[in-house]
């Protein structure tokens, strides 16, 4: 469960207008209900999974809130400090969700600090955006150049993007769980 500002919700509430965007079109970015942005932005965030508000402020540009929830080894991260990310666009720590009909990939912060590959697929890890040197922050675009972290590598070409995205998170989700 999240735990956020009511004038956290409502800023959401205010970029998603202005991003143009409705409700139903927001969850099916993040892949949510839309009952569940409606509670958010109503300010019930508590009913909200800290990773679901994180995805939501991903898609609309907004810095997440500090709600002392964070995971404690990749707090540092927010402040520039030691967390990265996986590149690869096949690897399990990234999730693929749709935006506007192209897919952007939600990286796992990973601990950087004495770990310089990925755990999941052994890709040497990013912690700084590859096109403007901005150190990682948690999202899938880059607050300082907007650039996606991980490009598209095509995986789903010839597909609904949608339908493909929903499928991998389906294969990432069993991957974890066989890992415990």
């Amino acid at each position: 469960m999240a735990t956020f500002s009511t004038a956290f919700c409502r800023q959401l509430a205010r970029a998603r207008r202005g991003k143009g965007m409705t409700q139903s079109a927001l969850a099916q970015a993040v892949g949510c209900a839309q009952s569940a942005i409606s509670m958010l932005e109503s300010g019930h965030a508590e009913r909200l999974s800290q990773e679901t508000v994180a995805k939501i402020a991903a898609v609309l540009n907004i810095a997440l809130e500090s709600s002392g929830t964070e995971n404690a080894a990749c707090a540092p991260m927010v402040m520039g400090g030691n967390c990265g990310y996986c590149p690869n666009a096949a690897c399990p720590s990234n999730v693929p969700y749709v935006v506007q009909g192209e897919i952007l990939y939600w990286p796992r912060p990973q601990p950087a600090a004495g770990l310089r590959h990925c755990v999941y697929c052994g890709e040497l890890l990013e912690t700084r955006c590859p096109k403007c040197g901005a150190a990682f922050t948690e999202g899938a675009c880059c607050p300082q150049c907007g650039e996606a972290r991980i490009p598209d590598t095509g995986a789903s070409a010839g597909q609904d993007p949608s339908a493909w995205a929903s499928q991998r998170c389906r294969e990432i989700g069993e991957w974890r769980a066989l890992l415990g």
